[in-house]
């Protein structure tokens, strides 16, 4: 499995009556409704019930956009308070990437963080820059339960991978956070002893892709590791991860592109964590 880590599941059992109930309200509870001025007859046909919930939605992920950028803001503060970078800038809103940080000066060291919810369906409208020496992503979670981390997780790499291989964009390395990891309804397996009240202290699980785009005649690259990258180590330090504990939130995305018949390709990608293969996925084929 591509995450340890699981929401509850008297949390999760929940979630579906709540679904009923909303929809329902009409004819479960049709006084409450009129008690709100709200008419029942109206609840469905008259698109009431359709309407709010598009308007909390809009709402919710606009707030959540800024949520996202401002937690990674933060973290890019503390560590330039730290001197652990020398700077950082956050994008327009027309910038293909969301921060540029400035690791150091003479010679220049330029990162560029790309920050995006938990499903990575934008990963694709992202571009790494000819001028930076790592690109990385941030995935954040904003507290939806109705998947476990583990899916998100999987379908964010099958993105970045897919863009990897065949648009030949490198990315080098994935943060992946859950705003509800070490709180009660998602316990953090990596904290023994704290699982439930760590909360927005825990550290972002970090994924480490491949130094070059895989391709036909390099199919299968070396992964990145601590060392080759500068900001995972950072980020973790900052967390407060030491050292001998890092292998915990490290996990090691290994891809292959293989040769077919009739010019076709194909991906196949492996999840590391510890030494062990916790996730495979085989792409469809395709034409080189």
């Amino acid at each position: 499995m591509t995450l340890p880590c699981k929401h509850e599941e008297r949390v999760m059992e929940q979630v579906q009556p709540t679904i009923d109930l909303l929809k329902n309200m009409d004819v479960l509870h049709p006084d409450i409704l009129r008690q709100h001025a709200i008419k029942p007859v109206d609840y469905k046909s008259g698109l009431v019930f359709r309407s709010a919930i598009e308007s909390i939605r809009g709402t919710f992920i606009a707030s959540s956009t800024t949520g996202r950028e401002g937690l990674v803001k933060d973290v890019l503060e503390n560590l330039r308070q730290r001197a652990c970078i020398v700077d950082y800038n956050q994008s327009s809103g027309s910038g293909r990437y969301d921060f540029t940080i400035g690791l150091e000066r003479n010679p220049d060291y330029f990162i560029a963080l790309e920050v995006k919810g938990g499903e990575g369906n934008s990963i694709n409208i992202s571009d790494r820059p000819l001028w930076a020496k790592e690109f990385a992503i941030w995935c954040h979670l904003d507290g939806a339960i109705v998947n476990q981390p583990a899916h998100g997780a999987h379908s964010i790499i099958n993105r970045v991978t897919n863009e990897l291989v065949r648009r030949r964009k490198l990315v080098d390395v994935l943060f992946f956070k859950d705003i509800l990891c070490g709180t009660r309804t998602r316990p953090c397996p990596k904290y023994p002893g704290h699982a439930d009240k760590i909360g927005l202290k825990t550290a972002p699980d970090v994924f480490l892709f491949p130094q070059r785009t895989p391709s036909p005649d390099d199919p299968e690259p070396d992964v990145h590791t601590l060392d080759t990258l500068r900001l995972p180590s950072l980020i973790l330090e900052l967390f407060g991860v030491k050292a001998a504990t890092r292998k915990k939130h490290i996990w090691e995305v290994h891809v292959k592109v293989i040769k077919l018949l009739k010019g076709r390709l194909q991906r196949v990608v492996q999840i590391w964590h510890q030494g062990k293969v916790v996730d495979e996925s085989i792409s469809r084929q395709w034409r080189s």
